[in-house]
Formats: structure tokens, sequence, C-alpha cells
């Protein structure tokens, strides 16, 4: 796809970008470096000291070293002069090591008042500003705080995560788009600016949409195993076994569940009104529904059902495992992988899960590497001073719905945006029809589709209008609001835009400079293009499904998360924004299609390297972590309490052994004999950092990295009985006061009240209709001068026709009362 490189300094307005890497960096700068080098800047890779290409087969080294090329490496040996001078010529600094950064170098507000020009773009798990921005934590932190975790694994275990350096691409995205945006605020103000990304917020944000379809709806938000809790609201919502393997089956409707009867032969169960009632049937008895369907999906492999899906509408996608991804059909057609050599090995790596051209067709040429070669090319109706809303003047046509396109055009919109969102109300948004709205338990009297929870949380900050595109004069309303726009965003099956005359080949010619972005499954053209897909098919199709579980046992899987969704939102939202500084250099629009499903193969990267590196699909690692131990979620002393706790450096581990006396007597007796385990539990206080010490060091399965690593189940059974035994938050307290990554699992309930996430001022109060106050979630983006901001719920349906074929498009009132007595405005 993205097989062209833009050779660094060959464009003199190219963008400049740094990128500060020591041994120890993690994934999420060199992520977003890389991401914005293949959108065509210039990255280089400061390093703080020789670091070698290791040969190790760790998943996230070989990641890192992915990501590495095509990039300049510079030594600057420590020095702060040689930095500071690499940073005279950058436009942006990405870090994820801001410790190391202030303590190698300087603070990041000392490095912005030396760099004022600067964009300075830090990541890390609880970002600058946090009661927590002290604690030592990793992106297992995140995962425990967001809630992400209390929704993954079986519901009597141990809740899950999923696998180190996934979660921290999103980390890497939004760091990336963020410091384009600040790009734009700095070229229009002559001012940089700080941005501080917390992976915490991100996560957070992605949780607080995909959980209102359970908890606003009487659903639990909790670990269920291979189906999401109440199956989502309606049956299927599940993982079940198939010829060869395994396949997801979802479905939401009445009628995408007649399909799949349909086609499995109208069995005579089918007519019971038992099996006919989908809520009823997803919620109190889901079990009879796999057993009926189980006998059918048997007689067929992945490949047949798969075929049997895309032939007949039906929401059925196969869990692949990595050999699967690779040799998808879908992906060779759009030239999604490309093949690089790590430690001496051609292995396939993803490009960008997007293509942009210059028209729609499958042949048009790809120009995304072009975006980012200009710069300091101000909007002509931007502000000349620095702006709250830094999007202020940019219009938004949504044709969007569900999650993935929708929460594109409210992250734009929370910047300053104008978003319209078109609806038909007689089709109107899948969220607005989640079901009956719950509040304290108790039903909220009212009209549901206009104060559906997760709607509003989806669609904020928005003006909404109602027409029936397949009325000749809708479509040339909507034209003339795509004259007068700059964005057109539609997540429709491909296709659809173009049978109602609005595709962006038509679009262009009304406007030549509109970005038109087009989200699907799989892309715009391909064998599968016509895949249907919610977010656990693209999840299953992608590999993810195959790697969450627990340690070396068949996958569960993480449809409860449904990452496909916010994680395509969040590399949309890069490309728009790139996309619109090319609009500024040069006028012209372009199309983007954006194929959700590469989206989430892309941050798959380190286990589709690692499958291939080790000629085997990477084993479910449960809260383990490849590199470094202990690394999981342990139990506390309350039911259904967790934590997690992670050790990254000997200092840490050593600090453990002062903390937990009883720990290394339990270490210790595990290998040596009770005797010796019941002499280290007897250790009188005043001795125990000493002995303590001694003993830690002198057990040899745990006496470094390495060997804890060998000896990972001894050492989780050992944690475990000891973290079992104490009070949840005031053991994280310790353990943070100790310098030891921990953090406690926060159900949905808990994160609602989190101090970290008000104190980042993540959620802002609104008032949906009849429903009352709710606290909704905006984009995870923090900058120094300026914030994402929510202030409006969405829009109920057609509540701002008037205003928009009135004000906008000059309609009197005689002419809007005739076109919604034909049905035109509907």
């Amino acid at each position: 796809m993205n097989t062209k490189q833009v050779p660094p300094g060959q464009i003199p307005n190219q963008i400049k970008v740094t990128e500060y890497v020591r041994e120890d960096s993690g994934i999420a700068a060199a992520y977003a470096g890389w991401l914005l080098a293949q959108l065509g800047a210039e990255v280089t890779r400061l390093v703080a000291e020789d670091i070698p290409e290791s040969n190790t087969a760790s998943p996230l080294s070989v990641t890192k070293l992915a990501l590495a090329k095509g990039k300049r490496s510079v030594e600057y040996g420590g020095d702060a002069a040689a930095f500071n001078k690499q940073l005279e010529i950058a436009d942006i600094f990405l870090c994820d090591s801001p410790d190391a950064l202030e303590k190698e170098l300087e603070s990041p507000d000392a490095l912005q008042a030396r760099h004022p020009t600067l964009i300075i773009s830090i990541a890390s798990v609880f970002g600058l500003a946090s009661p927590y921005a002290k604690f030592s934590a990793t992106a297992l932190d995140a995962q425990a705080l967001s809630g992400v975790a209390w929704s993954l694994g079986s519901p009597e275990r141990k809740p899950l995560s999923l696998p180190p350096g996934v979660i921290e691409h999103q980390a890497g995205v939004v760091l990336a788009s963020s410091s384009l945006l600040a790009l734009q605020v700095a070229e229009d103000c002559g001012r940089g600016r700080l941005v501080d990304i917390s992976l915490a917020d991100i996560l957070a944000s992605y949780i607080g949409g995909n959980s209102r379809l359970y908890i606003h709806h009487g659903l639990q938000w909790h670990r269920s195993g291979r189906r999401a809790p109440g199956s989502g609201g309606a049956y299927p919502y599940v993982i079940l076994p198939c010829k060869d393997g395994e396949v997801c089956v979802f479905g939401r409707t009445p009628e995408e569940w007649q399909r799949l009867v349909a086609v499995m032969g109208n069995p005579a169960w089918a007519s019971d009104p038992r099996y006919q009632d989908l809520r009823a049937l997803g919620q109190q008895y889901p079990e009879e529904g796999d057993e009926l369907i189980k006998p059918w999906l048997a007689k067929h492999t992945k490949a047949e059902l798969e075929k049997i899906a895309l032939e007949n509408n039906l929401i059925l996608s196969p869990v692949r495992d990595f050999a699967d991804v690779l040799n998808t059909q879908q992906f060779d057609h759009r030239k999604f992988f490309h093949s690089m050599e790590i430690t001496g090995k051609s292995v396939k790596v993803p490009n960008l899960p997007f293509k942009v051209t210059e028209a729609r067709n499958d042949d048009a040429e790809n120009i995304a590497h072009t975006l980012l070669a200009h710069k300091s090319i101000p909007f002509t109706h931007a502000p000349k001073a620095c702006s709250p809303q830094p999007l202020s003047g940019i219009r938004v046509l949504d044709f969007g719905w569900v999650w993935s396109a929708p929460w594109v055009s409210t992250m734009l919109a929370e910047l300053g945006a104008e978003v319209i969102k078109v609806e038909h109300a007689k089709r109107p948004d899948n969220l607005r029809l989640s079901g009956r709205v719950i509040r304290d338990g108790k039903k909220v009297d009212g009209p549901s589709k206009e104060m559906s929870p997760i709607y509003h949380q989806v669609n904020h900050g928005k003006l909404g209008i109602t027409l029936n595109a397949k009325e000749p004069r809708a479509v040339e309303l909507l034209k003339r609001l795509v004259a007068m726009s700059d964005i057109v965003v539609e997540n429709m099956s491909p296709g659809t835009m173009e049978r109602t005359h609005l595709g962006y080949d038509t679009l262009r010619e009304v406007n030549p400079k509109i970005v038109m972005l087009s989200m699907s499954a799989a892309g715009q053209f391909g064998p599968q293009s016509n895949m249907r897909a919610y977010a656990p098919n693209m999840s299953s199709s992608s590999g993810l499904e195959s790697l969450v579980g627990y340690r070396n046992e068949s996958p569960i899987g993480a449809l409860c998360f449904a990452l496909g969704d916010p994680n395509a939102s969040s590399h949309a939202v890069l490309a728009v924004l790139a996309a619109l500084r090319r609009v500024r250099a040069t006028g012209l629009g372009c199309h983007i299609d954006l194929a959700q499903i590469e989206a989430l193969v892309g941050v798959l990267r380190p286990y589709l390297i690692d499958s291939q590196m080790s000629d085997q699909q990477s084993p479910t690692l449960g809260n383990a972590h490849p590199d470094f131990a202990p690394h999981g979620i342990y139990p506390a002393k309350e039911d259904d309490a967790w934590l997690s706790l992670a050790v990254t450096t000997e200092s840490q581990w050593q600090a453990l052994g002062n903390l937990v006396g009883n720990l290394v007597g339990n270490l210790v007796g595990n290998l040596a004999g009770n005797l010796v385990g019941k002499l280290a539990r007897n250790i009188t206080s005043e001795v125990v950092g000493g002995e303590i010490q001694k003993l830690w060091g002198e057990s040899n399965n745990f006496k470094d990295n390495g060997a804890r690593l060998e000896n990972l189940e001894a050492l989780d059974s050992a944690i475990a009985s000891w973290t079992g035994t104490q009070p949840r938050d005031e053991l994280v307290q310790q353990l943070r006061e100790a310098g030891i990554a921990s953090s406690p699992v926060l159900s949905i309930q808990e994160q609602w009240e989190e101090p970290h996430y008000r104190a980042r001022s993540i959620k802002h109060p609104v008032n949906i209709p009849v429903y009352g106050t709710e606290e909704l979630f905006q984009a995870p983006w923090r900058f120094s001068d300026f914030n994402p901001k929510i202030t409006e719920p969405g829009p109920s349906t057609g509540q701002h026709n008037h205003q928009v074929f009135s004000e906008l498009l000059g309609l009197d009132d005689d002419e809007i009362s005739a076109l919604e007595k034909a049905g035109v405005i509907a």
C-alpha cells in the first residue's frame, strides 16, 4: 500500500519530527513517529546511547526494530547541547519516557521554555498532570484503572488484559494526531505548546463509550468469557466452535437473525417464539441459542463459513490466528503488508490502514505518503491569535452511524468544528435503538431513542438534520451542504454513497477541497469489501481474539471491550488532520479509504511479527509480560477485588522484597522446604530490611529477571497467596510508595469516580433530554493552553433542521414545510 518513502531532506517544507529514544523507551513514541513518517514527515531518532539490534525474540523488541525502519538515527551521547541543537530544527518532539528525559536533561516545561515554537509531545501512563504522575506505571496500570481488565476473562477467574505492546499503540496514534493539531495551532499563532497524552485517559474514553451499551440498559459490565455480558443486549454475541476452529457469530436485529436462520435451512425450532425474542434469548438463556446453531457450524470450516457470510450478508467471522491473517486475500489485494528484514529474517509487517487518493477507484495512486510534506501554511479563515477551539471554521458533514465514524466527527467537534449529523428519521442511528434506558435500577420513561446515553456519548456537540437521501431533492440539498463544508465522514457499506449519488467522485466536483473519509470493515475494494461487521467481527478477523486468554490456555477473546471501533476512529482522525494540511497547501481534497480491520491488525504488530520470527502462533500470555516478571493481576482480600503489579527493574524487585517479608518466606519455603519458609516468615520487624534482602537474593529461582520468567507460575502463585490477604487499596498505595507499578482493577462504577479522571477533566456533565445530567467522556487530548470541550448532548432527531436549512441554505419556512410534506426532510 504505502510503499513509497520520502527521502530525508528532499522536501524543504517537510515536517521534521524528532523522536527521543532510549533502550527502555516504549512503543508509543516509536509508533507515533512511524505513522508521521509514513505520512511524509522526516523523522529523526535522537538516540541517547548505542542501542544494538537485539537478537531477542521478544515481541516488543522486534516491534521497536520494525518501527525504526525508514527513520534517521542520530546519537547525541547524553550531551545536552547536541540534544538541543537537534531540537532547534524540529517541528515536533516525541517522547514516551518523561522521567528519563527529566533525569537526563530537563523537564518538558523547561524544554518548552528553551524551544518556544516546538511541539513537545509526551505520552505516559497517567500523564504529566495527574495525582499518580509521580508513581511508576506500565500499560497494565492503564488497563486496570480504565476498566478494560474488568471486562476481560471468565467471570469465576481473575481479570485478563490485552498483551503488552498492543495497547501502547493507542497512545502512539493519539500522540501523532494531537501533535499534528498542535502544530497547526503553532503555525496559526506562532507559539509551540506541550501535548500531554495519558494512556489511562485513552482507554477510559474508549470504555466510556462501549460500557454504556451495558450499564445504561440493565446489563452488567463484567468479564463474561467468550460472549459479551447479556450478549450485549441481544443474541447472538459469542465465539463458537466450527469444523476446524472457531467463529464469531454476531447480530443486533431480527433481520440479521432471520438471515442466519434462513441460511441454516429454517429449522423447526426457528418458529418457536422463545427463539424469536432476541433480547430474552441473549440475556436470559443464550446457551440455548448456542446449542441450536453449533451443529450447523460444526459442519463447516472457517473458510466455508466466511464465504457463506459474504454471500448472504451474515455477520459472522472466523477467529483467525496470524497465519490466517497473513494469508488473507483482502489484505493481499489492498497491499496492506510489505516485507522487511528483522535480525536477519524476512517478515511481513503492516502498512498504514488507509489509502488516500484523488479519485475513488481501486487503481488510484495512494498519496498518503505526501500528506505531511507541507508546513507553515495557515488556514485563511483561522484566527490570528491562539484559539481555544483550533478547528473553528471547519465544517463536517457526518453520515456515520453506530460508533467509529460518528466518534471521529465528535472529536473534531470538541475541537471547534461545526458538525452536521445526517439521519433518516425512519432509519435513525442504531445507537438510538439500543433499548430501554435504565437509571438507578429503574426504567426511565420517555423516548429512548432520544436519550440513549451511548448515542449522546458518541454524538455530543453536533447539529442534527433528517433527510431521505433516496429523494433527488434531498441529494441536491446535501450537495449544497458539501459545497460549504471541509470534511465528509461516512461508514456505510462500500458503494452505498455512490448509489445515492453522494460518492467522492461526485462530491469533489461540487467541492474540490472536500476531504471524504470512508470507514468500512475491510476497505472499499477487494474480494471481501462487502463484509458486514461490527467490532467483535473485526477483532476476530484481525487476530486479536486469538491472543487474549489465560496463560497457555485456549483463547477467550476480548469481545466485551470492542477495541475495533475506537481504534479505527483514532487512526481516522490522524488521516483527516493530515489530509487537511494538504488542503491548506494545495487547495485539493482527497478520499480516505480506511479499513477498520487493518487498523486493528496494525496495533497487533508485536505478535504478528513474533509469530513469523518463531514460526508459530503467539501463545496466550494471560497477564504476563514477555520481558519481565512479575507482571500480572492478583487477588486482594475483598470479594472480586484485584490489583495489577509489575516489576520492571531489579531495584523494584528488591523494594518488593523489603515490603513483603512474608512473601519472601513463601518463595523460599516453596523451594527450600517448610522450615526455611517458616523461619523467614518469623523474622522480627527489627531485622526485616537486611534479612529479607539477603533471602530475596539467595532464592536462585527468583534471583534475577531471567530466573523469574523461567519460574513464572511459582512466582505468580506465591504473590497471589500474599496479595489475597491484603486490602486492595491499602496494598496498592504501599506498592506505589515503594516505587512498584500497581493499580486497582476498577469496575465501571469505580472508574466513574476515580480521582485521576476527575483531575484530568476527561469527563464533563451534559443535560440529556428526559434522562437528566450525565457525565460524558471527551477526546483524550491535553494541551498546555487549550483542550477538547463538550458543550451539548447529541442532537435529537431532526433538532436543527430549521437552523441548517434556513440559516445555511437560505430556505424559507414555506419551502421547508413543502419539503417535509414531500418526505424529503424526513
